[in-house]
């Protein structure tokens, strides 16, 4: 069983893994077989898809790095934690968002939600 500040350090390190076997297995620490990433944009369920998801981000959002800003807030099966990314000569545009994730009982995510806080308005 995975406890969960090393969940989410495996959450974040996936979001920034760029090699695709490295990132693969991450995913598959971190999340369970049939897990599933939503948000207002993306909806992805299972290690195949979030691992698509996330190399289309990266694609999109060149040189962004992932960094967690919060404490760790956790209780029953649910865990909410805050994020930013950006704010750097390679990465100019800040971004930051609220996840909230179901636990699984071996201590890896079952669903993740994420909510955007802060992203620049571009027209």
């Amino acid at each position: 069983m995975t406890d969960i500040n090393t969940t989410i350090a495996n959450y974040i390190a996936a979001w920034n893994e760029t090699d695709p076997a490295k990132r693969r297995a991450v995913i598959a620490r971190t999340w369970t077989e049939t897990g599933s990433y939503l948000d207002a944009h993306r909806n992805s369920a299972g290690h195949d898809a979030i691992d698509a998801m996330i190399a289309a981000v990266q694609q999109h959002f060149a040189g962004y790095r992932l960094r967690l800003c919060s404490g760790i807030e956790a209780h029953h099966d649910r865990v909410r934690f805050s994020w930013q990314a950006g704010g750097a000569p390679d990465a100019p545009l800040f971004v930051a968002g609220t996840d909230y994730a179901t636990i699984a009982a071996d201590g890896r995510f079952g669903s993740v939600t994420g909510f955007i806080d802060a992203m620049p308005y571009i027209a």
